[in-house]
C-alpha cells in the first residue's frame, strides 16, 4: 500500500467473511496497543473507531509514510530505479493485524483468518475544495458506533476518538492537534456536526 504524501486516507477492514474480530473490552484494548506500536510511527492518526467486527481509521500520510521496507529487485542492465515493493506503513499495517489475529487465536483457541485478505484504502483529501471528503469521513468514522446501535451518542463510546477530540481521554493514538488543523474543526463543531446524515453520494467517495 503506497500512499501519497500529505494526503488523507480512509483505511478500513473487517472481519474474514463478516466475523466478529473484537469479542471483549481487552481486545480492543489490545488492538489499540499493537496500532501505537505498528502504524503510530509511520502515519499520523487523525481518528479511529473500532466496531465489533471492523475497524475504521483515517490517516495522514507524513514523511515516514512511503518509507521503503522493501523493494523490487531491478535488472543490472536497466537504469530504472527498483520500484518499492512494501512500504513501512504497510508491513506495519501487515504487522498490526497478524499480531493481533495471533493473540486473539490463542486467547480464544482458535486458528485461521481473523481478517481480510486486503486492507482497503481510499483518499479522501483532494486539492479542490468541493472534491475534500476528509470531514465527512471524520463524522462518518466517529458517528459509527451510534448508527450501529451501540450507543446513544457518537461520545458515549470508548473505542473510538470521539473522546479524545472532546477531551474525555488524554492518552490518544491520534494527532489531535493536526487533525484540529488539517479539517479546521474544533469541539463545538464535533459536537455540532454528530449524528448528521452522511449523503450516499459522499459515502461512494469514503467506502
Amino acid at each position: 500500500m503506497e500512499l501519497n504524501p500529505n494526503q488523507i486516507y480512509h483505511i478500513y477492514n473487517r472481519g474474514n467473511n463478516k466475523q466478529q474480530i473484537f469479542f471483549e473490552e481487552e481486545n480492543y484494548k489490545y488492538f489499540l496497543e499493537k496500532t501505537k506500536k505498528y502504524l503510530v510511527p509511520y502515519c499520523d492518526i487523525l481518528s479511529f473507531s473500532l466496531m465489533p467486527n471492523h475497524f475504521h481509521f483515517m490517516i495522514h500520510a507524513n514523511e515516514k509514510t512511503n518509507l521503503p521496507f522493501r523493494k523490487t529487485t531491478s535488472l543490472p542492465n536497466r537504469k530504472k530505479k527498483p520500484k518499492i515493493k512494501m512500504t513501512f506503513f504497510s508491513r506495519g499495517l501487515q504487522q498490526l493485524l497478524s499480531s493481533y489475529t495471533k493473540g486473539i487465536n490463542k486467547r480464544f483457541n482458535r486458528t485461521g483468518s481473523l481478517f481480510q485478505q486486503n486492507t482497503k484504502s481510499k483518499r479522501t483529501s483532494s486539492d479542490i475544495h468541493n472534491e475534500d471528503y476528509s470531514v465527512w469521513c471524520f463524522i462518518y468514522i466517529h458517528n459509527n458506533p451510534k448508527a450501529a446501535g451501540l450507543v446513544n451518542q457518537p461520545e458515549d463510546y470508548e473505542f473510538s476518538s470521539c473522546q479524545d477530540f472532546i477531551g474525555k481521554r488524554t492518552d490518544s493514538i491520534c494527532n489531535i492537534q493536526l487533525a484540529k488543523e488539517l479539517l479546521s474543526i474544533d469541539e463545538n463543531e464535533i459536537f455540532i456536526k454528530k449524528g448528521i446524515e452522511i449523503p450516499p453520494d459522499v459515502l461512494k467517495r469514503i467506502l
